[in-house]
């Protein structure tokens, strides 16, 4: 039986920095994950993103299953990258438990 404990990280990020999360995921050493290109939404801070001519713009999502430890690190990685280009763009990331899954990562 497997004993290692796995999270699931959920970033939401505007399109535009696309870049940035695919250089932070790489340097966190992401390598499995599941990637929806283009979601339609509305944050506190960046407002809606609802792909039309009144609402500009979208964001994309990743969720990816990952060891707790490995998780961590991510969650602080997404917080520095928050840190460093300000809630104009925008980026969340949030972890939940993993509680079951089917075959291994």
């Amino acid at each position: 039986m497997n004993t290692t404990e796995y999270k699931m990280v959920w970033l939401i990020y505007n399109i535009s920095i696309e870049e940035e999360v695919s250089d932070l995921l790489a340097k966190v050493g992401i390598a499995c994950y599941t990637q929806w290109p283009r979601v339609l939404g509305k944050g506190v801070s960046t407002g809606p993103k609802l792909d039309t001519s009144v609402w500009p713009g979208a964001n994309a999502a990743i969720m990816a299953v990952t060891t707790a430890e490995q998780a961590r690190k991510l969650m602080d990685a997404v917080q520095n990258l928050r840190n460093e280009i300000g809630s104009h763009e925008g980026i969340k990331a949030f972890l939940t438990p993993v509680e079951q899954m089917t075959g291994d990562i």
